[in-house]
């Protein structure tokens, strides 16, 4: 085509340079050198725009292999609320906020593959205050047997709900376990990955990684390097069976998670830890206090009556925290060393071409040494079990409506007292709209 284009350019200049030529010389007929010098002008002119051709075609390939996607959801909340600590800052039982439009997430999403086997990721976050790095990473694809990748730099931690989108996902946030283990998700490091279905046909996926282990934790500035030396790991495996005839597809997997939370710091007089039977003992800076847990995953999906999947995921271990603000989780009482279990189950059914509803159960349990009535108990060792129901209308491809009802239910104790001697009301009704592209 750009041949082509050069030709007919080429002829219509020779033309325009013919009619450029005296009437005195065509009668008295054009010399050879003359037309010659006129093609070799030109030809000249002509080869510097192949040229500039060749760049903006070379510049056009490179802008192919970027692919950008992205999401806004705009949210609108109602709030149960008549104790003493609301959902939102600075509300209050005299005058409590019961409602809210706010922006959940905004994000884009830039994917650009270089080479064969080389993929770079960005992913910014927009608030209304700040942009924030969700995802920056270079993944590293095995050119030969098709089966490892090598991720590097801020990504997902490997579990299945992690994992899930936000965008894709169907309820509108995570349950309460995997936001009390996995503040923000993600984490820096490095992480290697084996699919060996498309090579082998063997439907199994295995994910080994290593973390700084402290993203998602205190202050931002405390999260762009490692701040005690260790590295957390993790390793997760999945099984996927395949049964077409029957409309059935189920994924098997389970993974570990092993890591430890250092002392940092002590206050003066020195802060009195408690660890997973309750029992008080003083840590001295320097040591290492146990995090790790193991899980279990299963996610089902079958075709039937428009198609429907059943979701289930369990948890259970030891988790840790400190004073230090530096590695505060925000959904995790500091000072101590719990024992804990965790769990939900969700289904989602598909209903006609444009609507899905959705419902889940999570449990979460920071201490299953301590019951409500125990001595000793606190706010954060009480259990929460959690009701979502949820309703989706998928306006187009690319547009979809959200209704959410979240009814988390907090264990009771009068030892805790305040409002846990019965069950906050903290109810959420969500409406969220959702725009991808």
């Amino acid at each position: 085509m750009k041949k082509i284009a050069s030709s007919l350019l080429l002829l219509s200049a020779f033309i325009s340079q013919a009619q450029d030529v005296p009437v005195d010389s065509l009668k008295q007929g054009v010399s050879i050198d003359s037309l010659k010098e006129a093609i070799n002008d030109h030809t000249m002119r002509f080869g510097s725009l192949d040229e500039r051709l060749a760049t903006i075609e070379s510049d056009l390939g490179k802008l192919t292999k970027i692919k950008i996607s992205g999401y806004i959801q705009a949210q609108y909340d109602m709030y149960d609320f008549q104790d003493d600590k609301g959902p939102v800052s600075g509300s209050n039982a005299d005058a409590p906020v019961t409602n809210s439009f706010y922006l959940r997430r905004a994000r884009i999403k830039f994917t650009y593959e270089a080479l064969d086997g080389i993929k770079f990721v960005l992913q910014p976050e927009f608030a209304f205050d700040k942009v924030n790095v969700k995802d920056a990473y270079v993944v590293l694809n095995d050119r030969w047997t098709q089966t490892y990748s090598l991720f590097v730099g801020q990504f997902n931690r490997p579990t299945y709900e992690v994992e899930l989108s936000s965008g894709f996902r169907e309820f509108l946030e995570r349950s309460l376990m995997t936001r009390t283990l996995y503040p923000n998700e993600r984490d820096l490091g490095a992480k290697l990955e084996a699919n060996f279905d498309l090579k082998y046909e063997i439907p199994l996926k295995l994910q080994f990684a290593i973390f700084n282990g402290n993203f998602g934790y205190g202050t931002t500035d405390k999260q762009v390097r490692d701040i005690d030396g260790n590295k957390d790991v993790m390793a997760r495996a999945v099984y996927s069976i395949k049964l077409p005839k029957q409309g059935l597809g189920i994924d098997i997997g389970g993974h570990g998670f092993f890591g430890t939370t250092k002392v940092l710091s002590q206050t003066s007089p020195a802060t009195v830890y408690t660890d997973e039977n309750n029992n008080p003992f003083t840590p001295s800076v320097g040591d290492s206090l146990k995090k790790d847990w193991f899980g279990a995953e299963m996610q089902v999906y079958y075709d039937i009556l428009g198609g429907m999947s059943l979701r289930t995921e369990y948890i259970g271990g030891t988790i840790s925290g400190t004073t230090n603000p530096a590695q505060s989780n925000p959904l995790f009482k500091f000072d101590r060393v719990r024992n804990f279990t965790g769990f939900y189950a969700s289904l989602i059914k598909n209903v006609g071409k444009n609507h899905q509803a959705v419902v889940r159960y999570d449990e979460f349990d920071p201490n299953n040494k301590l019951k409500g009535e125990d001595a000793g108990m606190t706010a954060g060792d009480l259990k929460f079990s959690t009701w979502t129901f949820g309703w989706q209308y998928f306006y187009d491809e690319n547009v979809k409506v959200v209704l959410g009802y979240t009814m988390p239910t907090n264990e009771k104790s009068t030892v805790v007292g305040g409002d846990y001697k019965r069950d906050k009301r903290d109810n959420t009704f969500s409406i969220r709209l959702q725009a991808s592209f």
